[in-house]
């Protein structure tokens, strides 16, 4: 996923997942609420969202936590 078209479009496709520790389960990206993203400042690849940490509300145990991106194999 060499751009940021090819990011956004799995976003939508439901292809890119967090992981909730409280839950122990992963999470849709496009399924819980966005709080803040925290950019990796040693990232300088083409790719650098895939470096930054999420946090986000878990909609199913209500906790707030943070995750890399994941993207769905296949």
């Amino acid at each position: 996923m060499s751009n940021p078209g090819e990011f956004l479009q799995a976003c939508a496709d439901g292809k890119v997942w967090l992981f909730c520790a409280a839950c122990d389960q992963v999470k849709s990206f496009n399924e819980v609420e966005h709080i803040d993203c925290i950019e990796n400042p040693l990232c300088w690849d083409a790719e650098p969202w895939w470096h930054d940490i999420r946090v986000f509300n878990c909609p199913d145990c209500k906790t707030r936590q943070q995750s890399k991106l994941e993207l769905q194999p296949g």
